[in-house]
């Protein structure tokens, strides 16, 4: 598959994580790729409920470039149906004090479709944004990004061709920080045991902001 192929900074290739394949999936071209999961799958950690068997595929990135600023982003549309339907950009860390991770992109609540981001250290927590009328998430494709400023994490939002919207900044998120892996793309999940999730992921972008 070719998706998030040859970037910049990363081993050149994406690869499910932890061999966590999803029910299927599907190349539509150089830089897309059709994603559909298993029901009662997730990311998620607390006490009570732990999951971590949310298909995601993601490429690593290179130690020389793990301390840089970045900018990530992918086009996300999908059949939104059941409770907690998911679609993300997806990053994860492992760090000696466990593994961290974050997704951010599209989820189902309560009949509505809403942006969202999950941030996962100890413990996960949750947020969700309501998108402008303008941006129908059932029928339009929504651009998710995540932006790291030296120590703080920044995700926005926005359709195929407007301007971002943020939607969260995670302020201290690398501070102390010791990155002994880093790995990012994308991931679908469907927490309901009724029925998985299909998602459409295109034009995944990984630009690196350098301090000379």
């Amino acid at each position: 598959m070719k998706f998030a192929q040859g970037l910049e900074g990363t081993n050149g290739y994406a690869e499910w994580l932890g061999n966590r394949k999803p029910a299927y999936s599907g190349e539509e071209d150089d830089d897309s790729l059709c994603l559909t999961s298993q029901p009662d799958t997730d990311w998620w950690r607390f006490p009570g409920h732990n999951a971590t068997n949310g298909p995601a595929y993601v490429t690593t990135v290179s130690d020389s470039y793990i301390h840089h600023d970045f900018q990530a982003s992918v086009l996300i549309s999908g059949k939104w149906i059941q409770q907690y339907d998911q679609g993300t950009l997806f990053l994860y860390f492992t760090t000696p004090d466990g593994d961290k991770w974050i997704k951010a992109g599209v989820e189902r609540e309560n009949e509505c479709n809403y942006v969202s981001v999950v941030a996962t250290q100890k413990y996960s927590d949750w947020s969700i944004l309501a998108p402008p009328a303008s941006l129908e998430l059932s029928s339009q494709p929504v651009r998710i990004y995540a932006q790291r400023k030296k120590d703080d994490l920044v995700f926005s939002f926005g359709g195929k061709d407007s301007t971002a919207t943020m939607m969260r900044e995670i302020k201290g998120f690398f501070h102390d920080l010791e990155i002994q892996n880093f790995q990012i793309g994308v991931m679908a999940c469907s927490p309901s045991k009724v029925d998985g999730v299909s998602v459409f992921f295109e034009d995944f972008r990984l630009e690196w902001i350098k301090e000379f």
